[in-house]
């Protein structure tokens, strides 16, 4: 611990860093890297508020403001660009002693990149740090968003294994031969997802005056990107809609929902898993009425898990047994 001292003493010496603990340093530098306390609470799976709590402790302790507020996200100012840097060592050597405390070196640990929709994805590396030291299992990973490319990633083997929605099997065959898809769930449900006073929620919810706002198109963890489903079901019914953009992710979907008191239907209900976090947006299922007139011209969609058939890694079977066994607790 006088080391890490020592290291933040060369940027300043009047600062009691003892003050300052390892959750709000975590918070700062993923602030720094993240530029959105959304992104950080999904990140690293705590509330919005116990962010905003710990970033203003760290600037009463450091006794600065360290981000200035705009319209799209937190910008560190001069004063952060120094104390980053000095952050992220800390983390570094707090992450070594990690690994020196469990008895695991680098050279025992099988590293594995995964690529996930992010609103799945949120409470996986606690579950996930919690399943491997349980079953004294020597791997370590990274979590990635599931994107254009990802797929690609997956053919190549520069990611093990992904997690995406597909229209069937043959649609994830037909990318690479050696790809191998196992069915994870029928996303069989929607649910909408708007700011908390949206107006909206004030009057009787369907699709057809889910239609009457702007809406924000958003293609989480699709394998192919097109028109989402809802747009299609528009075009079938011949009914107007305002696409105001078009997001693949749950950071840039709820800044998007917050800026233009816009709305959007998603088939995750891991989405409460999220919104727990935030007060501020609310999201509600809706009935099964509405979904069955909704999938009467359309495929239901189907979440699997892929992977290369040429990965031999050890513990592959393992992890994608695991992760499998937190996609089904997280959308039930």
């Amino acid at each position: 611990m006088e080391l890490l001292f020592s290291i933040a003493g060369h940027l300043m010496n009047s600062i009691s860093f003892s003050n300052l603990d390892l959750l709000s340093i975590n918070i700062l530098v993923n602030l720094y890297e993240k530029k959105s306390v959304t992104k950080v609470s999904i990140k690293l799976n705590i509330s919005a508020p116990k962010v905003s709590r710990c970033l203003k402790h760290t600037r009463e302790v450091l006794g600065n403001e360290l981000f200035i507020r705009k319209k799209h996200g937190l910008i560190p100012n001069e004063f952060a660009d120094k104390v980053y840097p000095v952050a992220k060592k800390i983390l570094v050597c707090c992450s070594e002693l990690q690994k020196i405390n469990c008895g695991v070196t680098n050279d025992d640990l099988y590293h594995f990149e995964i690529s996930a929709p992010d609103i799945i994805s949120f409470p996986f590396p606690k579950l996930l740090l919690s399943m491997i030291h349980s079953e004294k299992e020597n791997i370590s990973f990274n979590i990635s968003q599931w994107g254009r490319s990802s797929i690609d990633d997956v053919i190549s083997g520069k990611t093990d294994f992904g997690i995406c929605s597909s229209d069937s099997d043959d649609v994830v065959g037909s990318f690479d031969k050696n790809l191998i898809s196992i069915p994870l769930a029928k996303l069989e449900s929607l649910y909408l997802i708007c700011d908390h006073n949206h107006p909206l929620l004030k009057k009787n919810i369907n699709l057809n005056s889910i239609a009457n706002y702007p809406y924000v198109e958003c293609n989480i963890g699709s394998l192919v990107q097109s028109r989402s489903k809802f747009q299609e079901y528009c075009i079938q019914n011949a009914m107007e809609l305002d696409v105001e953009v078009e997001v693949c992710g749950a950071y840039s979907l709820f800044d998007c929902l917050r800026e233009r008191n816009a709305v959007t239907l998603l088939p995750f209900s891991s989405i409460y898993n999220v919104i727990n976090s935030m007060p501020d947006f609310h999201a509600c299922r809706l009935s099964k009425v509405e979904v069955e007139h909704f999938y009467t011209n359309l495929s239901i969609p189907t979440l699997y898990l892929v992977y290369n058939r040429n990965n031999q890694k050890p513990n592959l079977p393992w992890l994608v047994d695991a992760i499998k066994s937190l996609v089904n607790s997280t959308l039930n």
